[in-house]
């Protein structure tokens, strides 16, 4: 539990402090003044002044803020104008800047994290001539289980026939005919087994029921600095993607509210260092693309503000202004709400469904989803 714990707070960490010192660099760069600039909520644990800014540690670390001077709209009626070193004093584009630069930080933040990832690991594989015809899962109910086939195994013959790749042992399994004998390789040791004809699924004759162990190939620093920033398109591109989907094919969205998000936290732990660091990826990319959705009272409600402020070179009115703060706190509230549902249905109920959905697949001799996605 204490593990968890402070495995959240490693994770949010970073991603809330980048936020924010995005916006604080921003206002840096074009001149606003910045009052605070806080880690976390709640309680002052310690606080430092430097210059006019009053930097903060709190309580709770889940969060932070800049406050820059004055406030984010000036009041109409105010009877002197805005101080120039105060944030309503200046032009749309350098609020924009500011508003929208935390999420940017994010996006950097996302990048940088993928490229090192790469850079130590490398990428996976994809030439199923360069790929080893090795296991690296083996699937349920499949012949695979029955030879007693591990993670790890080579296959080097099938029914005599050379295997020297991925793309071989495809070959060599689509033209199937009959028992498949294969020979493999196992902590230098040589065995041999023998698929029977009926071993094999009706619906899938050629499936041995392996997956590939994937390899990585080495990468340049440049090549994995800009991989790194690809990933940060593709994750993008894909989440859009699939947002879009579930409301053309009239599908509710799989959303993670506050419990998904410690669960998820909670399960890499307990897996590798990799997994763990690539999640404070995915947390940060997720953190800057949902603070630039034009919801009023988030960075991309504010985003949008200026730039109608730049296309009207005029401000929407406080009334307005009040009643899209008030809807979009509506529509925040109604997201955690369904998300914090989804997270509870998801973790508490769902497992147990897909577990009864497997045994009653098995019993009527079908498939699993697992296995639906077996590759040979």
């Amino acid at each position: 539990m204490l593990l968890s714990v402070i495995a959240v707070i490693v994770v949010l960490s970073p991603i809330v402090i980048v936020h924010e010192f995005g916006h604080y660099i921003a206002c840096r760069l074009t001149g606003i003044r910045v009052n605070e600039f806080s880690f976390g909520f709640g309680k002052i644990l310690w606080h430092k002044k430097v210059g006019d800014t009053d930097y903060q540690v709190r309580a709770i670390p889940f969060g932070g803020f800049v406050e820059p001077a004055g406030p984010m709209f000036h009041p109409q009626d105010a009877p002197e104008p805005p101080k120039p070193y105060e944030f309503a004093a200046k032009k749309w584009y350098a609020k924009f800047f500011m508003v929208v630069n935390g999420a940017l930080f994010n996006y950097l933040l996302a990048a940088l994290i993928f490229g090192v990832l790469i850079y130590i690991k490398g990428m996976p594989e994809t030439d199923p001539v360069k790929l080893p015809a090795a296991v690296g899962t083996v699937a349920k109910g499949y012949p695979a289980e029955k030879l007693d086939l591990q993670p790890g195994d080579v296959i080097r013959q099938i029914n005599g026939q050379p295997i020297a790749n991925w793309k071989d042992l495809t070959q060599a399994m689509a033209l199937r005919k009959g028992d498949v004998t294969l020979s493999y390789e196992r902590d230098g040791q040589t065995l041999t087994a023998t698929a029977k004809a009926a071993d094999f699924k009706p619906e899938a004759p050629t499936v041995l029921g392996i997956t590939v162990n994937p390899t990585f190939k080495p990468v340049s620093i440049w090549a994995a600095a800009g991989l790194g920033f690809y990933q940060c398109y593709y994750w993008t591109d894909f989440s859009l993607r699939s947002l879009a989907q579930s409301f053309t094919k009239k599908k509710a969205p799989e959303l993670a509210g506050p419990i998904g998000i410690v669960n998820v936290i909670h399960q890499s732990v307990h897996r590798s260092l990799f997994d763990f660091v690539f999640l404070i990826a995915m947390l940060s990319l997720a953190v800057g693309m949902f603070n630039l959705f034009p919801i009023p009272i988030l960075d991309g409600g504010y985003a949008l503000v200026y730039l109608w402020e730049g296309l009207t070179k005029k401000l929407p009115t406080e009334k307005m202004l009040n009643r899209a703060a008030n809807v979009g706190l509506y529509i925040l509230l109604l997201l955690v709400v369904y998300a914090s549902y989804s997270d509870i249905k998801r973790i508490f109920f769902k497992p147990k469904a897909a577990a009864v959905a497997t045994q009653a697949q098995a019993e009527k001799g079908t498939p699993s989803a697992e296995a639906e996605h077996v590759q040979d």
